[in-house]
């Protein structure tokens, strides 16, 4: 059986009790970590996880709540003389970005403790190994910066992923942030667990959506401080649609899968 923790819960909007977006799937004694955002590191020291045990990593996008702690997450290892290799998937707009300011801030390959291999994320599947398989379904989350790229000559790709991950039986989707529930809404079928982010979608369409496919188990997390302070509207709306056994994520989280 397999288990995932929660690292971060919070939204983009930081938060002095919870982490930004990450999370960890611990299946056959491997630990993969999906999303690093701010706060990675004191979370899993506090939440007393080896950090040389997480193998494999898969980020989502480039927003600074799930992507910028992958910095201070290789410094720390970096520091505990880590050994182990660490494969980090990740949009492919991202993979030159992310030597280069690893570089600026003096984290040089040749003083690592260990070897970083940055993989850009193409689908698919994605990864694979004894353990789990994951996939990688492009979501809509960033075209809203569409005008602002063209206006501006940027490089940006609009690149964001959701990502299916199947571990022994089950099926999990960790839905990244979307842009709207046509991101992954064809893929719950089949879904054993979700868990997806509440900011940006409409709850009451997500949760008519979930009890039409037959939605095992729903997480919901990367919510507003506000929404956190006072959850029971979002559970009164979610059993409405029989969804009585809806999970709002915390830091710390635990679930088997």
């Amino acid at each position: 059986m397999a288990e995932i923790t929660i690292i971060g819960s919070s939204s983009g909007d930081p938060s002095p009790d919870r982490a930004n977006a990450s999370l960890l799937l611990n299946s056959g004694n491997e630990l993969y970590q999906f999303d690093a955002g701010e706060g990675f590191s004191s979370s899993i020291l506090r939440m007393n996880i080896d950090h040389s045990d997480i193998g494999t990593i898969f980020l989502t996008h480039g927003h600074a709540d799930h992507f910028t702690g992958i910095f201070l997450e290789i410094q720390m290892m970096h520091l505990a003389k880590r050994t182990g290799r660490l494969d980090i998937y990740m949009p492919e707009e991202l993979v030159e970005p992310t030597k280069k300011f690893l570089l600026a801030t003096y984290v040089f390959p040749e003083r690592l403790s260990f070897v970083i291999e940055l993989h850009p994320v193409k689908p698919d599947p994605v990864f694979r190994d004894d353990n789990i398989t994951v996939y990688a379904r492009a979501n809509s989350h960033l075209k809203l910066f569409e005008k602002d790229i063209v206006a501006g000559g940027y490089d940006n790709k609009m690149q964001s992923y959701t990502y299916v991950i199947k571990t022994g039986s089950a099926r999990i989707i960790y839905s990244g942030d979307i842009a709207s529930l046509s991101d992954y809404a064809d893929l719950l079928g089949d879904c054993d667990l979700l868990i997806t982010e509440g900011l940006h979608l409409d709850l009451e369409e997500l949760f008519e959506l979930s009890a039409e496919a037959g939605l095992k188990r729903l997480v919901l997390t990367h919510l507003s401080s506000n929404m956190y302070a006072d959850p029971e509207p979002i559970k009164t709306s979610a059993a409405k649609h029989g969804l009585t056994d809806l999970i709002i994520a915390r830091d710390g989280l635990k679930l088997a899968v």
